[in-house]
């Protein structure tokens, strides 16, 4: 069912898993589809330049995952397998045959353990900012960073606190994503559109070894082109651990992009795309 449309997109949701999820469908049917899977606390239009860069090329289909965005919070949790039934329901409900993979964050990390059980139907992926396992830096810096606030009084003050911790994000893209992400509440406050579980908890994928080992096999089992993005300000994805990617992955390369944080899509959404679009097969005129 359409739930909104605009000339770019239209906003959709889909019952799988017994869970309603939304995703942004930016049409060009009969193309290559394209399933976008963004990371820990974000939300479907972290995609939205890229997509309607790629949309005249590839059928982009950006969605919202469990607990995130407009989608409905899960009270089977949030457990890492969860989100990746999630996706193979998704794409076989659509009927996706063969597609294009490109997840940021947690989304790379739900990309490579479905394509490892699905090697015949992902042509190529495209993670954003994330490995089997992060740096020493990023673990050893995750005690200190402070807790998330729950609730605002303004979206002004909720965007004054996003800055804080993002000197990369133009005004514009990063207010954008962050109205996205809020909703107003019945005493006139603000508080984040995302299940309040999925905050300030810390993710075991960060220290633990079974989840670390299960990303790194499935890594070396994916025949699929991969091309890692890192934030160049990012400290998640090490040089080590990207060299080690390179050495255990049957064809991976990696590109950096400058000046750009964690989320590189709305840190620098066209330097993104100029950087992802001879690996998708896209011309330079054509993704402007």
């Amino acid at each position: 069912m359409t739930e909104h449309a605009d000339s770019r997109y239209a906003s959709k949701r889909i019952t799988v898993n017994g869970l309603s999820l939304r995703y942004l469908d930016w049409g060009s049917e009969g193309k290559t589809p394209m399933v976008c899977l963004y990371g820990h606390t974000g939300q479907a239009h972290i995609w939205d330049e890229f997509a309607e860069a790629m949309s005249p090329h590839y059928h982009v289909l950006a969605l919202d995952q469990r607990g995130y965005g407009e989608s409905e919070w899960a009270a089977d949790g949030y457990a890492r397998d969860r989100f990746v039934e999630d996706l193979a329901a998704f794409v076989d409900a659509l009927g996706l045959d063969r597609f294009v993979l490109a997840g940021l964050s947690m989304g790379g990390w739900h990309s490579m353990l479905y394509t490892a059980e699905n090697t015949e139907r992902v042509e190529r992926i495209v993670m954003v900012d994330i490995g089997p396992e992060p740096s020493q830096a990023a673990v050893a810096s995750a005690p200190a960073r402070p807790p998330t606030p729950m609730e605002f009084g303004s979206v002004e003050e909720a965007i004054a606190w996003a800055r804080a911790g993002n000197p990369w994000a133009s005004d514009e893209r990063l207010a954008q994503d962050i109205r996205e992400k809020l909703r107003q509440v019945d005493d006139g406050k603000f508080t984040w559109v995302n299940d309040s579980k999925l905050f300030n908890t810390p993710l075991p994928d960060m220290t633990d070894p079974g989840l670390i080992g299960r990303y790194w096999k499935a890594l070396e089992t994916i025949p699929c082109p991969i091309l890692e993005v890192r934030g160049a300000e990012s400290p998640l994805v090490s040089d080590d651990v990207l060299d080690r990617m390179k050495t255990r992955a049957k064809d991976l390369t990696s590109v950096d992009i400058p000046e750009a944080g964690h989320v590189v899509t709305v840190d620098k959404p066209y330097e993104f795309i100029e950087a992802t679009r001879a690996f998708l097969g896209v011309s330079a005129l054509e993704a402007v």
